[in-house]
């Protein structure tokens, strides 16, 4: 056993931090599918309801955010070190936040038809939202490092995805738009997934530094 696993296990065992964290990631993972789910219908008249619904996903995850930074603030020794923590909270929130201003963009843009695009990337933001998930219940005990090392590499292929995909549908965008308002909305809508991607990735990055500095 490595130095920094014992010291790992003499540490005391804040477990809040790690329900907390799962918690994220199930409140995001619903999010997203719920997300999904309402792309599906094609519906222009089902966006308020989706930009209500998201809202309330996206307070559930600042209180959450808010109730880890609040543990942090009175907890002398954390499981794992404090930056981590935080930014493993906040890049969770951050997904939740770029969901939510699309929604947000859905209604003020008066949106009509989905483009294929966002589609296929919320499928791809479902599946690294899963991966998420096993991240934040195996990161409390990390019995099982090579499988989190796995689901690090399908996090880190997702992203790779989704930049392809983000590149080709702007280049679509500028032959296909009907007009500027067009491009400059699609534009920004796929902008945030990607974005919402890149904070997917910048969790498994995290977890992965982690488990180099305790496994």
């Amino acid at each position: 056993m490595s130095i920094s696993s014992i010291i790992r296990l003499l540490k005391p065992r804040e477990a809040m931090f790690f329900d907390l964290l799962e918690k994220a990631a199930d409140n995001l993972l619903e999010a997203i599918k719920f997300f999904r789910s309402e792309l599906e219908t094609n519906d222009p008249s089902r966006w308020s309801e989706l930009r209500h619904q998201m809202k309330i996903y996206e307070h559930i995850g600042d209180d959450i955010n808010k109730e880890v930074i609040d543990h942090l603030d009175q907890t002398f020794v954390t499981p794992i070190e404090r930056d981590d923590i935080l930014q493993l909270s906040e890049a969770i929130d951050n997904v939740i936040d770029r969901l939510d201003a699309v929604s947000e963009k859905f209604v003020l843009y008066r949106v009509g038809q989905i483009r294929p695009a966002a589609l296929v990337i919320t499928n791809l933001l479902i599946d690294g939202a899963s991966e998420l998930v096993f991240l934040m219940k195996s990161i409390k005990k990390m019995s099982n490092v090579k499988e989190m090392r796995n689901r690090i590499r399908l996090i880190q292929s997702m992203e790779d995805q989704i930049d392809a995909i983000y590149n080709t549908s702007l280049a679509e965008l500028f032959t296909t738009a009907a007009n500027a308002i067009e491009l400059i909305k699609w534009k920004e809508i796929i902008w945030d997934l990607e974005d919402a991607a890149d904070s997917i990735a910048l969790v498994a990055k995290v977890v992965g530094s982690t488990i180099t500095k305790n496994a």
